[in-house]
């Protein structure tokens, strides 16, 4: 499209309605703290809404700067500081992700409906369907803990068999989690709760992308734009490279592009989009980062490290 073009659109956005955008996606922000709030009360811990939000925000600015979801694995961490066990800990953070995929789907599935009646293309079909296996998954645990018990369950894995503490912890660990993801996945009246939050949290960050697009001076349709930031979300999930940058935006960009918005204008709105996001997520996020005591060039050394 042209780096002059691209300046262009974004110097003659409205500074009003990207201030708009930023409040918007600050709301989410308390959202995802409330939700965590309530996982972790259901498993007898109380953290306080402050520092949930610190701990959430630190972990999302982790995968900004680094790959593989490593801040994922720095929320079970400070979760753990606030004396909750590892395997709940990790419970609780697959659950947030969880809730997350469920949510995009059911914004995703009836504006694919809409907006395509006769035929999804291929790549939004195999984006839906690998969604819908992540959702499945889960599930079909959950039914078969009830159906032949958890015990039952893990005696079908082989034990393992080695020396290795490590790996006998690890594997310690793991039922742990699974023994804790079984205990809030089963709270009904939790899980409505947590899932109409998570609605809401997406659904502000639909409207976040929509503002953006305003202050550009683009119309984009509400049906497009809910499929558009849902799909783009969806992709995240792969963890492909640091804080999905160039992941989210070609898949934004492209459905934009799809009903009729020119490139021209599609690329500037999903730059602009992620780019608040993600700075937004950076500006509370590093200062929380290391109010939680990690040095944040010691952990970018680390994971440098572990690559060599």
């Amino acid at each position: 499209i042209g780096f002059e073009n691209f300046f262009r659109v974004i110097a003659y956005a409205s500074p009003v309605g990207l201030i708009s955008a930023v409040f918007i996606y600050s709301i989410s922000w308390i959202l995802r703290a409330v939700r965590l709030e309530s996982l972790c009360k259901n498993v007898g811990a109380h953290v306080g809404i402050k520092e949930l939000f610190k701990i959430y925000i630190s972990g999302n600015a982790l995968n900004v700067i680094l790959p593989a979801k490593l801040g994922d694995a720095a929320v079970m961490g400070y979760l753990k500081m606030h004396g909750i066990s590892i395997g709940m800990s990790a419970a609780i953070t697959v659950q947030c992700r969880i809730l997350d995929v469920i949510a995009l789907v059911l914004f995703t599935l009836p504006s694919a409906i809409l907006l395509f009646p006769e035929a999804l293309p291929e790549w939004i079909r195999f984006i839906i369907i690998a969604s819908a296996l992540i959702v499945l998954l889960p599930i079909a645990i959950l039914l078969l803990s009830r159906c032949m018990g958890s015990e039952n369950i893990l005696k079908m894995i082989p034990e393992l068999k080695t020396k290795s503490k490590h790996l006998h912890l690890f594997a310690e660990k793991a039922k742990e989690a699974y023994f804790g993801y079984l205990k809030i996945a089963s709270e009904k009246q939790l899980f409505s709760f947590t899932l109409l939050i998570s609605l809401f949290i997406w659904l502000l960050d639909i409207l976040t992308c929509y503002e953006v697009s305003l202050a550009i001076g683009v119309q984009v349709p509400t049906s497009v734009a809910v499929l558009a930031v849902s799909l783009a979300n969806i992709g995240k999930s792969a963890p492909a490279t640091p804080g999905s940058i160039g992941i989210y935006e070609s898949i934004l960009a492209a459905i934009l592009a799809l009903f009729g918005i020119s490139m021209q204008l599609a690329v500037p709105i999903a730059i602009l989009d992620h780019a608040i996001k993600n700075l937004f997520t950076l500006a509370l996020g590093v200062p929380a980062t290391m109010s939680q005591g990690l040095s944040l060039y010691e952990l970018v050394r680390s994971y440098e490290a572990q690559k060599h």
